[in-house]
């Protein structure tokens, strides 16, 4: 089972996570940007350039308005064990008032997740924060820590001002490139509309002229066209293969796949 305790009752935007079971597996859109800490355990994070592992001692840094899958398991036998801080947008503008920090140029890379280097300040930094959670703290004393480690990271890496004070929405982008890219990700319509820079009847009307058909569609063909490759060139099973490819259940991709290629995916070889 996984034990996370939220900000709610115990240190506003902050998350501890404790996972003791084989592993799990999600994916989503990062709504905020963020830090995580490993303690223990794998944390394997992909995105549509790459995947990486982030292992005890590592930090992960996530961006916001980027799509990824994530896998989380223990290792070795010891428990996966993380502490998570979201910057939420209200905190960061009132931290860039109060500090003079302002957004200067476009972060050189696309990238959702960045590994970052912890210094022995914020490895202090978050084995102490990791004490906090046998007791609860007033919203104030939760935002004073998240200014810590803001004013740490920012001086272990004076460039991450350019994507924590880049308040910009994303701007309209080529639709076809996006979705090629994209397409494994399980997240709803709005989502993928917002990042390609659309509303949501524009992200429609443009697909239906560059794709010609409905997103639904599409997004269903493409994945079942990417998990016959898997299945048969790859060698996968219909088990590995599903959530690789956005579906949500194996017994939903095993009824699409039948649909739409005639044959079980388990008869595929």
């Amino acid at each position: 089972m996984e034990k996370q305790i939220y900000a709610e009752d115990k240190l506003p935007g902050i998350l501890y996570s404790h996972l003791d079971c084989k592993e799990m597996v999600g994916e989503q859109f990062v709504i905020e940007h963020g830090v995580c800490y490993m303690f223990s355990g794998v944390f394997k994070v992909a995105d549509v350039m790459s995947s990486t592992a982030f292992r005890a001692g590592e930090m992960l840094f996530f961006r916001k308005n980027f799509l990824a899958k994530f896998v989380k398991h223990p290792e070795d036998g010891a428990d996966f064990r993380s502490i998570a801080v979201v910057f939420d947008r209200d905190f960061l503008l009132e931290f860039s008032k109060e500090h003079g920090y302002v957004f200067e140029t476009a972060y050189p890379t696309n990238r959702a997740v960045l590994k970052l280097e912890p210094d022995i300040l914020i490895r202090n930094f978050f084995e102490t924060l990791a004490h906090y959670f046998d007791s609860s703290l007033h919203d104030h004393l939760a935002k004073l820590k998240k200014k810590e480690l803001l004013l740490l990271l920012l001086q272990l890496q004076p460039e991450l001002k350019n994507v924590f004070f880049d308040f910009s929405t994303p701007g309209k982008i080529d639709l076809e490139v996006f979705m090629q890219q994209n397409y494994r990700f399980n997240v709803d319509m709005k989502r993928l509309a917002f990042l390609t820079g659309r509303s949501l009847a524009t992200f429609k009307r443009d697909f239906q002229k560059v794709f010609h058909t409905t997103p639904n569609r599409w997004l269903q063909q493409r994945r079942l066209e990417e998990a016959h490759y898997l299945l048969k060139e790859k060698q996968k099973r219909p088990s590995d293969v599903y959530q690789e490819v956005g579906f949500e259940s194996l017994s939903h991709f095993s009824y699409a796949f039948k649909q739409f290629f005639g044959v079980n995916p388990s008869s595929i070889h």
